[in-house]
């Protein structure tokens, strides 16, 4: 379900007299316009103006989702970067208060949240939401609110947030490094766009399908960074780091998400395009891989365990252990390059076991007959030559998942500008037309990296801490 876009605006400048009189009045008979000009002030209009856009650029979407917006009530305002006509979140409310009091919109307000929870826009049971009706779309219509009068605001695609789960946007200062990310994030989105993308899921008979791109939504893919430096414990890391950026955040992370990024792995096989059947193109172990590359090693891998099992050789791939399952091996892994020591990595192992791991794995763990540490110390010795790149801690990984996110969005611009085809990333893998994966298969482990990002890259420091 959507959100409130800030980056949209109209050329129409509301008044208190537009809505209070002639057809918004006849169309608005219940709506409280209040006594003297503290109600539906300046700040109320602008608010106003931007939930108007908002309701008829969904409608131009095929009115997806029921019409139904998400929003939280928490009174946080949104950095001007993202927000640049400072609307303030208070008077949004306010807004959706009086249009909801007065039925010209429906929906609910979710109750007060309590202490430790936090906005999360992926669980719309958690969040308020206002939905659009007939009345608000004649509402904004008769105050020349429509598509011809509304125009975009051009969006940034890099984004630095605070810490936790769904934080509030940071805003930064823009360097040579920022700017080379947006002007890459820019051209991609521009030309992802141009192309008619369906989504479903596996049970698309009854779930249906959305459309992105060129006659759907639109897709803006953002490059997603955290504030470490506002905590104490990652400042002390950062600081054993040789960093020649301003503003070291946007050494670590990185990756874009969102849209079919987000979908099960399933789902996106459901990914048309253009009319198009798509194919993945996996890197396999690459953060393994990205670890031997950056110690000159070379490939440790370029076939998939799929391809590899097939033919029988299966113990040639990277998270092959002898009697140990392979999902197992891989969680080790992502926890031996994420975590502290050997210790921090078993404390890690076990949380996962008891909270997050599928029940078959925790009973495959169990039926295996081996202990974490005897996995840890076989995927040492199995990978001896960069056993460095292990247990160095939380900042290490995003320097690795940096590695993975520069890497796999330069290899897909690449493949754009080069053959003109779409090219759809999710972390490690390329998703292509169906006609077009031999060719990328058998390119996508010599084209050439990206000099600016290994310029700046941490991977080689990572051994030093």
């Amino acid at each position: 379900m959507p959100l409130l876009d800030y980056m949209i605006t109209s050329e129409i400048e509301l008044t208190k007299e537009m809505i209070s009189d002639g057809l918004p009045r006849k169309l608005t008979p219940t709506l409280d316009l209040g006594k003297d000009n503290r109600t539906w002030n300046k700040e109320q209009l602008k608010a106003l103006k931007l939930i108007l856009c908002n309701i008829i650029i969904n409608l131009g979407k095929g009115n997806i989702d029921g019409g139904k917006f998400l929003y939280s009530r928490d009174k946080r305002q949104i950095p001007i970067r993202f927000n640049p006509n400072e609307v303030k979140y208070s008077s949004v409310l306010a807004v959706i208060d009086k249009l909801q009091d007065a039925k010209i919109l429906g929906g609910k307000k979710h109750p007060p949240r309590k202490k430790g929870d936090v906005f999360d826009k992926d669980n719309p049971s958690k969040m308020s939401n206002f939905i659009v009706t007939k009345q608000a779309i004649d509402f904004a219509i008769s105050l020349g609110i429509d598509h011809k009068t509304i125009n975009p605001i051009n969006k940034s695609h890099v984004r630095l947030r605070e810490l936790g789960k769904n934080p509030p946007i940071v805003e930064f200062e823009w360097d040579d490094w920022t700017k080379h990310i947006e002007l890459l994030m820019a051209r991609y989105n521009h030309y992802i766009n141009k192309h008619c993308i369906i989504l479903s899921t596996v049970n698309y008979e009854s779930e249906g399908f959305s459309d992105f791109g060129h006659m759907g939504q639109e897709i803006h893919l953002h490059r997603n960074f955290r504030n470490y430096t506002s905590k104490e414990e990652f400042r002390k890391v950062i600081d054993e780091f040789w960093i020649e950026m301003d503003n070291p955040n946007f050494q670590f992370g990185g990756r874009s998400g969102g849209y079919w990024q987000h979908r099960k792995p399933l789902d996106r096989n459901f990914i048309i395009v253009d009319g198009m059947r798509m194919k993945h193109c996996d890197y396999p172990a690459f953060h393994i891989n990205l670890c031997y590359l950056s110690d000159g090693l070379g490939w440790y891998q370029q076939e998939t365990y799929k391809d590899l099992k097939l033919e029988g050789r299966e113990e040639e791939d990277a998270y092959y252990i002898h009697n140990v399952p392979r999902d197992l091996v891989k969680q080790m892994v992502l926890l031996m390059f994420n975590c502290k020591g050997r210790k921090g990595t078993s404390l890690a192992w076990s949380n996962w076991l008891n909270k997050k791991a599928k029940p078959e794995l925790v009973r495959a763990f169990e039926f295996c007959g081996v202990t974490a540490l005897e996995i840890m110390k076989a995927i040492e010795k199995r990978h001896s030559r960069i056993k460095h790149y292990f247990y160095k801690g939380k900042l290490a990984g995003q320097v690795i998942q940096w590695e993975e996110a520069n890497f796999i969005h330069h290899i897909a611009m690449s493949f754009i500008e080069q053959h003109d085809f779409i090219v759809l990333t999710v972390f490690d893998e390329l998703i292509v037309p169906e006609e077009e994966a031999p060719m990328v298969k058998d390119f996508m482990y010599t084209m050439a990296g990206c000099e600016i990002c290994k310029k700046h890259s941490l991977m080689n420091q990572i051994k030093n801490l």
